[in-house]
Order: structure tokens, then C-alpha cells, then sequence
């Protein structure tokens, strides 16, 4: 290897005795032209830049950011997508795979008045390792096959036809709608959820949906720090590596993340879903940059949550009047009639017939629920559908009362819409509003002498104790009690589960899987292994917990005398 030549410091006589042999320059005055282009040049080179800099920061901000505190950044906003790029990324082989990302500033981010949202690839844009490759199907029943094979470019009109009349939907004729399926677009959190929920989900939802779309948090709802579940380690990777195939290979999958910039003074004084509703916004971005249209549908739920697939077929296919175009969004929505699970398969409430809600005899649950992609926020046309106000920095949240919050529209109509001379318009609808925004829309059931179910919730289907008291202390409508409580005190559907797993059943219940009455039953839970290992699972919890606080109970008991 060659010598590097090092310079050493001069001392003060060398340096005089260098200077002294070195010839001086003839000073000459430069002429003033020199300086004029000198300075013209510097003005011409200035101008560029920031004629650049407005032209990029306009092209590649997201559309309709009516927010003046949003910053987007554009440096790391995703290229469009075209079937080349995909290509070019299905191409990539498995030595081309980068590690796991432990740097999440490494990811495309937007920049909120209420936090950052980071977004990794999706599943089309990566190369599973041949390890962490599952075969799904090599669980599949031979009904759970025929159902689940459905997915065929030839669409069968008589079948279709029986499918949209069972829900009381029309059918499209040249002469109103094309007959195509339309391409669905969902969005739900992630976190905790057990395995078990999102296998039942995911299989319902089995290469139906153009785009998943799931958010997950480093805190709860009520900013309780949490760690990443998907991100940040191997074993992240790996979980990561599994979700991305549930939902089959057509669907486009993705877990982006949220970080919140709230603290807890800050969300004090407002209701207690914000901080849900401001990680929900996350899918409007991630759904404009895989492609959503106008055209397209947007459906909302939770992870635990899912339309049947029957329904989810019709509504890609039927004569939907609230997926027509032209919508004013005042009242777009469709939801389900959801059957609602208690922490076992054969654990659910009565389906009442002709009912949404809660009554005396039983209980449907009425989410998820789905919306003309013309309606969706970053989709839509502004000029069309203007800004409603919100209760959290006037553009964020929920709306503000009258102001298309409950069906209430008098402050939107003779504030907004007067002075823009405009009449029986809506805004367009964050996540947030198309979930929770109840009865501004029609919810569906089948037309059949049940009623039967169109959606399913597989509510509180943890995998131990822990999970399921961290949830209940932690996120909506916290019980700060529920680490020290039984599982029964907890909450009314827990004592339902409790019992269930006893095999006393609530008035309210049904008595097990078999007994629901209705055509319509989750895909998942066909397979009796699968039902008897999940009720299984539930009644040793159930036995575990039993067990800890009646001994508990008999040691206080000791302790006072009364035993």
C-alpha cells in the first residue's frame, strides 16, 4: 500500500523564508463589468432555485390538504404508481430483500398539527423470504374452498343478479351503471389484536379488497405508551411478513404508523375517541397513493370487524343508490347488520329481527360501514363538497354540532353554504366521520325471513388475561380498575363470555354456533377444529381467571373471620 504524505505544521521561520521566495503578484483593479455579471449570475442562480422549490412543493404536496398546519413531505411522498413499477418490484428476488427497517425516519412521512404518519412498502412491493412464506390454504375445508373461490374476471350475471336482489339491490344495465366489480378500499388500526381475530377477518375478506390499509401506534388511546408490533425487530418483521399474505395475493396490503405529537393536558376536555380519529386519517393518504378514484369504495371498520364476503361481493357488483355518482355526501353511507361474537364462536348475542342497536331480546352491532370513494376526504371535489368545521383545530376530529355532526346540518348550510351560494351539499367524510357518524345512511340486511346478518364482530377474542385487562384500561371508555377486577366485572359482554364459557347462556345469547338464525355465518369458523379450539382457548382463560380471584376472594374472607 502506498505512503500517504503527511504535512506537518511549519514553524515560524520556515513559514518567513517561504513567504520570501515566493514572487509577489501585480495587484490589478478588476473592471466593474466583472462585478455585474458576478452579481447578475448570482440573482439568475437564486431565481432558479426558488422557482424549483414552488414548483415541487406544489406538484408533489398531497391534493385537498385543507389544513394550513398539515406539512407534507414531499421529498418522501411515493412515485404514482404504474404497472411498470410494480413489475420492476414483483421482480426483485429474495437477496434484493432489505433488512428490517429499524429506522423509521427511513420511511415516506406527513407531518400533522397532531403528529406523523410514517409509511412503509405494501405487500406487492416486497419479497416474503421463502421462511416466513404460509400456505393458507393447506387448512381450508373443502366448503371453505368453494366459498373462498370466487374470485374468477368472468362474472356470472344470473348469479350476481340472485346475490344484489337477496339484499333488495338492483342489478346494472348498460343504460345506468357498467357492469364491473368496483375496486374496494379499507382502512382499520392495528395493535394488540390476537392472531385468531384477524385470521377470521382476513379470510372473509380473502382477495376482495384492492387495498388494506392498517395503522398502528406507539401509544392508546389514551397516549399510554406502548411498543411497535410491526416494526423495529426481526420478530416484527416476521409478524409483518405473515399479515401481508392473509389477505391474499390481490390485495395490496400495508401497516403504516402513527406517532402522536398530543400529550395527555392537551387531549384533556375533549371526548374520548380523538386521539383514534386522528390515526384514522392516516388512510386517506395511504389510500390516494395506491390509486383511489371517485369511482372507488371506502370501507371502515376495526381489525375484529368485517362485511361478510356474500355482501362484500354485492357491494362491488350491485345497483347501490348510495354508490351512485353525483352524491350530495350529506347521507352516503351503507352498513352492516353485524352478527356480534363475545371472545368465542359460540359465544353470541341473539340476532334481533328488524333491529340495529341494543334491546331486551337481543343486540346487533352496526359497523362496518362503506362510502362513495366521491365522498371521502383527499378523493372527492372540494369545490363540490366544501370543509366542514371540526372540534379539534377546526379541521380535525369530529364535526362540529350543526355543522353535519348526527345528521345536524343548520350552521353548515347558513355559514358555509349560503355565502358560496350553494344548497343540500355535504363535506366530504374523514375515516373517523364514515365509522361514526351513525345513522347517516341506510344499514342493510339480507331479505330473508331472519334478516339476516351482513357483517360480523369477533369482539374481545384475546389470547390471555392480560390483553384483554390492558385493552379495557387503557383505550375507549377506560376503567382504570380493570387490571384488578375479574374478568366477569369488568364489562357487561365479558360477564356474557364468562357465562357462555360456564355453558349458562344469557336471555340475550344465542346457545352456541349452530343455533344462529340466519343464512349467513362467518367463513372462518366453518371449520369446527377451529370453533372448538378458540372455545377451548376462552374457557381456560376463563378457568385461570375464575381460579385467581376466587382465591383471592376466600383469602380476604380468612382474613376477616367469615371463614
Amino acid at each position: 500500500m502506498a505512503q500517504r504524505q503527511v504535512s506537518f505544521p511549519l514553524s515560524q521561520s520556515q513559514f518567513s523564508r517561504r513567504q520570501k521566495r515566493r514572487p509577489r503578484r501585480a495587484k490589478t483593479k478588476k473592471p466593474a463589468s466583472i462585478y455585474l455579471l458576478v452579481a447578475a449570475a448570482f440573482a439568475i442562480t437564486v431565481i432558479f432555485y426558488a422557482i424549483n422549490y414552488l414548483y415541487y412543493s406544489h406538484t408533489t404536496q398531497v391534493a385537498n390538504l385543507d389544513d394550513d398546519d398539515d406539512v407534507v413531505d414531499s421529498q418522501q411522498l411515493p412515485p404514482v404508481e404504474n404497472d411498470q413499477n410494480r413489475n420492476k418490484e414483483e421482480q426483485r428476488t429474495e437477496d434484493d430483500r432489505d433488512d428490517p427497517e429499524t429506522d423509521m425516519n427511513k420511511f415516506r412521512s406527513i407531518s400533522s398539527s397532531h403528529g406523523s404518519f410514517f409509511f412503509g412498502s405494501d405487500s406487492h412491493q416486497v419479497k416474503i423470504p421463502k421462511s416466513d412464506v404460509v400456505d393458507l390454504s393447506a387448512s381450508w375445508t373443502p366448503l371453505q374452498r368453494e366459498l373462498l373461490d370466487d374470485d374468477s374476471d368472468v362474472i356470472d350475471v344470473e348469479r350476481e343478479k340472485k346475490r344484489c336482489a337477496s339484499y333488495g339491490f338492483g342489478f346494472p344495465s348498460d343504460a345506468t351503471l357498467p357492469l364491473r366489480r368496483r375496486r374496494l378500499f379499507y382502512g382499520a388500526m392495528i395493535s394488540g389484536d390476537s392472531e385468531e381475530v384477524i385470521k377470521a377477518t382476513s379470510m372473509e375478506q380473502y382477495n376482495i379488497f384492492h387495498t388494506v390499509s392498517l395503522i398502528e401506534s406507539n401509544s392508546t388511546h389514551n397516549l399510554t405508551p406502548k411498543q411497535w408490533r410491526f416494526f423495529g425487530s426481526e420478530d416484527a418483521s416476521k409478524e409483518l411478513n405473515w399479515l401481508y399474505q392473509l389477505f391474499g395475493p390481490k390485495t395490496k396490503v400495508s401497516v403504516d404508523y402513527y406517532v402522536t405529537s398530543l400529550s395527555k393536558a392537551q387531549i384533556s376536555g375533549f371526548y374520548e375517541l380523538l386521539t383514534e380519529h386522528l390515526q384514522r386519517e392516516g388512510h386517506l393518504y395511504r389510500w390516494k397513493f395506491n390509486g383511489m378514484r371517485p369511482d372507488d369504495i371506502a370501507i371502515v371498520g376495526d381489525i375484529d370487524e368485517t362485511f361478510s364476503r356474500d355482501f362484500l361481493r354485492a357491494l362491488q357488483i350491485c345497483d347501490v343508490p348510495n354508490f351512485r355518482p353525483g352524491q350530495s355526501c350529506r347521507t352516503p353511507k351503507v352498513t352492516a347488520s353485524t352478527l356480534m361474537f363475545e371472545a368465542s364462536p359460540e359465544c353470541s348475542w341473539n340476532v334481533v329481527k328488524n333491529w340495529i342497536g341494543d334491546n331486551a331480546e337481543g343486540r346487533r352491532w352496526f359497523h362496518p360501514d362503506a362510502i362513495l370513494g366521491e365522498c371521502v376526504d383527499q378523493i372527492g371535489d372540494t369545490e363540490l363538497h366544501p370543509p366542514t368545521k371540526r372540534v379539534y383545530l377546526g379541521s380535525h376530529g369530529k364535526r362540529m354540532d350543526l355543522y353535519g355532526h348526527d345528521s345536524e346540518f343548520t350552521f353548515y348550510d347558513s355559514n358555509i353554504l349560503e355565502d358560496l351560494k350553494m344548497e343540500g351539499q355535504g363535506p366530504l367524510w374523514l375515516p373517523n366521520d364514515i365509522r361514526e357518524e351513525n345513522w347517516m345512511g341506510k344499514p342493510v340486511w339480507k331479505k330473508d325471513k331472519w334478516n339476516s346478518v351482513t357483517g360480523y364482530h369477533f369482539h374481545n377474542f384475546f389470547s390471555d388475561m392480560k390483553e384483554i385487562r390492558f385493552k379495557y384500561a387503557t383505550y375507549a371508555h377506560p376503567d382504570s380498575k380493570a387490571l384488578g377486577k375479574p374478568l366477569r366485572q369488568i364489562h357487561k359482554d365479558l360477564d356474557m363470555a364468562v357465562r357462555c364459557a360456564h355453558g349458562k347462556h344469557a336471555k340475550k345469547a344465542e346457545i352456541s354456533f349452530e343455533s344462529i338464525p340466519s343464512t349467513s355465518r362467518p367463513i372462518y369458523y366453518l371449520n369446527e377444529e377451529a370453533r372448538h379450539a378458540r372455545h377451548s382457548l376462552w374457557q381456560d382463560i376463563v378457568r385461570k381467571d375464575d381460579a385467581k380471584y376466587d382465591q383471592s376472594i376466600a383469602n380476604l374472607r380468612r382474613r376477616n373471620g367469615k371463614l
